[in-house]
């Protein structure tokens, strides 16, 4: 399965690398992120794996694949959640808008799960966690 979302973000391409490269750092933006921490590595090095805890107390453990700052991407699977989906790999990427000033995040998944599950983690993946993250990082840009 494929899942893909985009938003354009009110900020520059530098402001919103800032605040989104370090892969502990999710705990500032989103707000469906209560707790980011590192088992191991660094906050931008190939291995490492981070846990994330939101509101209702459920935990995600997840590894860090690919950095870029030249490219402003991340990539990370999951290893651990309660999320009926396996094989789970996401990218978050990010594109100036040169033009506006602006930036376009693109945040996208492939994974599998059962077909009688599809539209539900369409509707999770996508729109709770991809836009619901994005929006968050829009509104802690703007100072919100």
């Amino acid at each position: 399965m494929h899942v893909f979302r985009s938003m354009i973000i009110d900020a520059d391409i530098d402001r919103v690398w800032s605040a989104v490269r370090a892969f502990d750092g999710v705990v500032a933006w989103n707000p469906g992120v209560d707790r980011a921490e590192l088992e191991n590595g660094a906050p931008t090095a190939i291995g490492t794996v981070r846990n994330l805890s939101i509101p209702d107390g459920t935990t995600f453990r997840e590894t860090l694949l690919a950095h870029s700052d030249a490219d402003h991407f991340y990539t990370y699977d999951i290893l651990e959640c309660p999320l009926p989906v396996t094989d789970y790999v996401s990218t978050h990427r990010f594109i100036p808008i040169t033009h506006s000033g602006q930036t376009l995040g693109i945040w996208e998944s492939r994974f599998d799960c059962a077909p009688q599950d599809r539209a539900e983690m369409e509707r999770i993946v996508g729109d709770a966690i991809y836009i619901g993250g994005m929006t968050g990082l829009n509104a802690y840009l703007k100072g919100e």
